[in-house]
């Protein structure tokens, strides 16, 4: 058996269903499928989809960073058009990050479930995601549910996984292209709050740029879920406008 083109065939499914950088609402969906597939022993999905809707609603430019520049240039119709352009640019930037790591989630989650314990597949995937996806898969085949210690694990080996390969490049990478220290500034300091974040959570980030913060946040965020309940996790979502 051919894994290499087994894993390519996946990863093209994938690329079909995450549509162009700005399907985000088709992305929402299928990784909120990833999660249901798995017996909702697989939170990292879920809890991705959060972060990208929160991000659409923050970086946009119809959002919370676009409203700022289009109140810092009020009165400058030129330099406004300009600020926006560069927040626009940055978003598009953002989405097709968000695109590369449902594609990345989709594929390693479908490839395991097939071929995660095939001779060779460490060749293909990280054997730490391989070992992790196979406790998901599992528990999935039983009708179990996954300890939350085991969870966050799964959840962290995940993050762990895409930070490294897809979203540090892809951050470090938009926000190089800004020339505006005051937009700059916005980007990497973004306040964050999820649906499902109680009254007194909220993610003042110092640098989002810095992976580690990062990582750091989205292990709070998981920590958070779990006190929250995932089923609150789940629905919260309509909080977006969205219904899957």
């Amino acid at each position: 058996m051919d894994l290499r083109a087994e894993y390519e065939t996946i990863r093209a499914r994938a690329r079909a269903l995450a549509g162009s950088p700005a399907d985000i609402l088709a992305r929402v969906r299928a990784h909120h499928g990833v999660y249901v597939a798995s017996a909702r022993n697989h939170v990292f999905p879920l809890l991705a989809l959060h972060g990208a809707l929160w991000a659409y609603r923050f970086f946009e430019v119809t959002g919370t960073l676009g409203e700022i520049v289009s109140y810092r240039y009020a009165f400058d119709d030129d330099e406004r058009a300009r600020r926006l352009a560069m927040v626009a640019s940055f978003a598009e930037g953002f989405r097709a990050v968000n695109r590369e790591v449902f594609v990345d989630t989709f594929t390693s989650f479908h490839f395991t479930a097939r071929h995660g314990e095939t001779p060779g597949a460490d060749a293909i995937l990280s054997p730490r995601l391989l070992e992790a996806l196979a406790e998901v898969h599992h528990a999935s085949t039983r009708g179990t549910e996954l300890s939350l210690e085991r969870k966050r694990h799964v959840f962290e080996t995940s993050l762990l996984c895409e930070q490294e390969v897809t979203v540090a490049p892809g951050v470090a990478r938009e926000l190089a292209r800004f020339d505006c220290p005051i937009l700059r500034g916005l980007c990497m300091r973004p306040v964050v709050r999820f649906a499902y974040f109680g009254l007194t959570d909220t993610f003042f980030f110092r640098d989002f740029s810095d992976k580690e913060e990062r990582i750091a946040r989205a292990m709070a965020s998981f920590e958070i879920a779990s006190e929250r309940g995932w089923d609150e996790v789940e629905t919260s979502m309509s909080a977006y406008g969205v219904e899957v």
